[in-house]
């Protein structure tokens, strides 16, 4: 299926590797061009020489509303428009209610919800530029079912579902669809790292999928693709699990 990506330009957060890398190499595979960011130097410049030519980088936090200023006036002065906005950020820590400090909450509030809010509100000029402009929020599982030891992401992710619901009617009328997705178990690199010392783990949480493992940041990548581009468009509004069948609520 041709996605009608070509040329297009996509922002994608938090990109230098994992999620992020996953979906800026969809986007690349599709002949897009895309603006990855990142906070750490080193990877952020690996990831953007295996994405080729089509990828700009720079370094961001998108926890500090600054950085989002300088990524959203990158991306104008490369390219005076946006088709595409993929919002991710990085896991705030795990811990218990006892665990957990005001300064921690404070900094999971910035990093999950605020950079959300920003890069969605410092977006919108550039995005209402297109022809078919989209934003896809990453966030996790934990907003349909909380997630043992991840108190912040339980509590702060479903803020960012809040945000999505509730702008959608006022932006979808501009043409801006707004839509999240929901990863469970994706095996990137990271996880590969936690879990080289305990095997039973990784089987223990793929003897609770029903497809019998975990995503791959390709397959993840290929489906917001999908959700991003203009062949997806009349989904709005819409929140989209990729768990391979974990979650088995009814809502």
């Amino acid at each position: 299926m041709d996605l009608k990506l070509n040329k297009r330009v996509y922002l994608v957060t938090a990109a230098s590797r994992g999620l992020g890398f996953g979906v800026a190499e969809a986007l690349v595979r599709e002949g897009a061009n895309v603006v990855i960011c990142g906070r750490t130097e080193e990877s952020l410049k690996k990831a953007a020489a295996k994405l080729g030519k089509q990828a700009k980088h720079l370094m961001a936090d998108v926890s500090k509303e600054r950085d989002i200023d300088s990524l959203v006036e990158f991306v104008d002065e490369n390219f005076k428009k946006l088709d595409g906005l993929f919002v991710n950020a990085g896991g705030p820590p795990p811990g218990k209610f006892s665990d957990i400090s005001d300064s921690d909450w404070e900094k999971a509030f910035h990093l999950t919800l605020m950079s959300a809010v920003w890069l969605t509100r410092k977006s919108l000029p550039l995005l209402e530029k297109s022809d078919a402009p989209s934003v896809l929020y990453s966030t996790s599982i934990s907003v349909k079912q909380p997630i043992d030891n991840l108190l912040l992401s339980n509590a702060l992710r479903p803020g960012v579902i809040g945000l999505m619901r509730s702008i959608s009617p006022e932006l979808g009328p501009k043409g801006v669809r707004i839509n999240a997705i929901c990863p469970g178990y994706i095996y990137t690199a990271r996880v590969e790292e936690l879990m080289s010392s305990n095997e039973s783990a990784k089987d223990a949480i793929e003897s609770r999928i029903p497809l019998g493992r975990m995503g791959t940041p390709s397959e993840f990548g290929t489906t917001c693709a999908f959700l991003l581009s203009p062949v997806a468009s009349y989904i709005h509004g819409a929140l989209l699990l990729i768990d391979g069948g974990l979650y088995q609520g009814m809502m």
